[in-house]
C-alpha cells in the first residue's frame, strides 16, 4: 500500500508544479479591471447624468489614477466634491481594491453625444514582486443620447430647471431724472437642478433718445450639492438721461420645464417706465420725397459723369501728359538743370555726365569747360587730395551759364554762323 501511495505522489508531482507554475503565470500576467456606467443610460437637456469609472487591482495602488477629463462638446463635464473614493470588489475569490470616479454630465442640446476614446494610466502594485507596475488602461468611445422631456419641445430658449425665480430691482426712478442723472435696472436669475450656463440673456436692451444704456458684462456663479450644480445670472444695466421724454423698460418673462412637477411654467418681472426732465432732443431735418429723388438724381448723374470721364476724357489726358514729360526729358532745358543741379551737389561725376548730355542737345565750343572742370580736377585729385574749393565750383556755374548763354545766342565764336550784314 506505501509503494502504491509513493508511486501515486510521484506520478501527480509534475502536475501539481506545473499548476503552480501557470498560476503564478496567470498572476503575473494580471491586468487592472476597469469597469464604466452610464446612468441614465439616456439624457435629458439640462439634467445631470453620472458617468462613474471603477478601476480595481490585484493588491494596492501606490498613487492615484490619472483620469482623463472626460470633456465633449455641448457637455457640461464637473466633478462634485467627494467625486472619488475607495472600493474593493471580490475578483475570482479574491479581494482586490482600487477608487471609483463620478463625473457629472450636463447635455445642453438634444441628440447623439460622443464622448471620444480615451485612456487611463494606472499605476498598481506587482502581485509577485510589489514593485510599481505602470499600465494604460483604454477607455472605449462613450455614445450616448440626449432627448427633450415631453410638454417642452417648443421651449426656447430650453431651460430645465427643479426650479426657476427672477428678481429685479430699480434704482434711482423713484422721480423724473435731470439731465446726466441715472438709474439703474438690476435682474437675477436663479436655477436650480442644472447649470446657470443655461440662463439666457435677461435684459431686452433701451432703444430711446431720452437715455442712454450702459449695460455691463453678466455675472454667473455656479454652485454645488451634493452633486447637482445650481447657480444665478445677474445683468445690470445704468440709464444716463440725455434728452426730455419717458422710456418704458420691458417686462421680462421666461418659460420653462419643471422637471419636478412635468410642466411648462413662466418666470415674470414686472416693467417699469423713466421720466427725463431736460430739453427735448434736437430735431433731425425732415426730408420730403422730391428731395430724395433729387439726392439719387444727382448722384446718379455724377456717377455717370465719373464713367464718361473715365471712358473718353481720361485717356487723351494721360497721353498728353506721357508726350509732354517725355518732350521735357529730351528738351535742352532738362540736361541744363542735370548740369546745375550735380554742380550744387558739388557733384563732379554727375557734372561730366550732365555735361555729355546737354552738349549733344546743345553743340558748341566742348574746350569752354575745360579749363573751370580741370580747376576742380586739380584740387580734388592733385597733391592736397582735398575736396574743390567752393570758389572753384562757383567759377564753374559761372562758365557754364556763361556758355550756355552763348550757345543758345549763337554767339560761341566757334561753328556760328556770320552776321548777316557785318559792318
Amino acid at each position: 500500500m506505501r509503494v502504491f501511495v509513493l508511486a501515486l505522489s510521484l506520478l501527480l508531482l509534475p502536475l501539481g508544479l506545473l499548476a503552480q507554475t501557470e498560476n503564478a503565470a496567470t498572476q503575473s500576467a494580471v491586468e487592472p479591471l476597469v469597469r464604466v456606467s452610464l446612468e441614465p443610460e439616456t439624457g435629458v437637456v439640462g439634467q445631470p447624468m453620472v458617468l462613474r469609472i471603477s478601476i480595481l487591482v490585484p493588491t494596492w495602488l501606490p498613487q492615484p489614477p490619472a483620469f482623463p477629463s472626460m470633456e465633449a462638446p455641448n457637455v457640461i463635464t464637473r466633478l462634485p466634491e467627494r467625486a472619488s473614493g475607495p472600493i474593493s470588489e471580490s475578483v475570482n475569490g479574491e479581494t482586490w481594491s482600487g477608487v471609483s470616479r463620478a463625473y457629472r454630465l450636463y447635455p445642453m442640446l438634444p441628440g447623439e453625444v460622443s464622448l471620444p476614446a480615451q485612456s487611463i494610466t494606472v499605476t498598481y502594485a506587482d502581485p509577485d514582486t510589489t514593485q510599481p507596475v505602470t499600465y494604460e488602461a483604454p477607455l472605449e468611445p462613450i455614445r450616448f443620447q440626449v432627448r427633450v422631456p415631453e410638454g417642452a419641445e417648443g421651449l426656447d430658449p430650453l431651460i430645465l430647471a427643479s426650479g426657476f425665480t427672477l428678481e429685479q430691482s430699480i434704482e434711482g426712478a423713484d422721480g423724473p431724472l435731470g439731465q446726466g442723472e441715472a438709474a439703474t435696472r438690476t435682474v437675477t436669475a436663479r436655477i436650480e437642478g442644472t447649470s446657470p450656463l443655461f440662463i439666457p440673456p435677461l435684459l431686452p436692451g433701451v432703444q430711446s433718445d431720452a437715455v442712454k444704456a450702459y449695460p455691463r458684462d453678466p455675472v454667473v456663479r455656479e454652485t454645488e450639492e451634493r452633486g447637482v450644480l445650481s447657480g444665478s445670472r445677474t445683468e445690470v444695466e445704468t440709464y444716463v438721461a440725455q434728452y426730455g421724454g419717458a422710456v418704458d423698460l420691458q417686462a421680462i418673462a421666461l418659460d420653462w420645464f419643471n422637471t419636478d412637477s412635468g410642466k411648462v411654467e413662466t418666470a415674470r418681472l414686472e416693467g417699469a417706465r423713466l421720466e427725463v426732465d431736460a430739453p427735448a432732443a434736437p430735431a433731425l431735418p425732415k426730408v420730403t420725397p422730391r428731395e430724395v429723388a433729387m439726392l439719387v438724381g444727382a448722384g446718379l448723374l455724377f456717377g455717370l459723369l465719373l464713367w464718361a470721364g473715365n471712358r473718353w476724357l481720361l485717356p487723351p489726358l494721360k497721353s498728353r501728359h506721357a508726350e509732354r514729360r517725355a518732350a521735357r526729358l529730351a528738351s535742352e532745358g532738362f540736361a541744363a538743370h542735370e548740369v546745375a543741379r550735380a554742380i550744387a551737389q558739388t557733384d563732379l561725376s554727375g557734372v561730366v555726365t550732365a555735361l555729355a548730355l546737354w552738349s549733344q542737345r546743345c553743340p558748341g565750343d566742348e574746350d569752354a569747360l575745360e579749363p573751370a572742370l580741370a580747376a576742380i580736377g586739380a584740387e580734388r585729385f592733385g597733391r592736397g587730395g582735398g575736396d574743390a574749393g567752393q570758389a572753384a565750383w562757383q567759377q564753374l556755374r559761372v562758365v557754364f551759364e556763361a556758355e550756355r548763354k552763348r550757345r543758345l545766342h549763337g554767339t560761341n565764336g566757334r561753328g556760328a554762323l556770320p552776321p548777316l550784314n557785318p559792318s
